[in-house]
């Protein structure tokens, strides 16, 4: 708004309009909430770098492909154990440590 046009609403008595934007200032509740909570998710998942920057799709993956692994370690616990090699000592040749 130009001074001119100021001035000649002030001697009209008009007061000049004045935007003001809510969604610069302050931002709302739910999309801090929702923030936190990606916040949250992200800090659960083991296979995201707390420093790794992703976008919410992209930690959305993960957490369904982590919830994946977790159901199949559920599911079949034994086969993933079995699945694992045994501990190895360096000071045994390699040879598998019986425990």
């Amino acid at each position: 708004m130009t001074r001119r046009k100021c001035s000649r609403l002030c001697l009209e008595g008009r007061s000049p309009k004045v935007r003001r934007s809510s969604t610069h200032n302050k931002v709302p509740t739910p999309l801090l909430e929702m923030r936190k909570c990606l916040g949250q998710l992200k800090r659960m998942v083991p296979t995201i770098e707390q420093h790794q920057k992703i976008n919410q799709l992209e930690l959305l993956q993960h957490v369904i492909n982590y919830i994946q692994d977790l159901e199949v370690t559920l599911e079949y616990p034994a086969s993933i154990l079995h699945s694992v090699s045994p501990c190895r000592d360096t000071a045994d040749n390699g040879h598998a440590v019986q425990t």
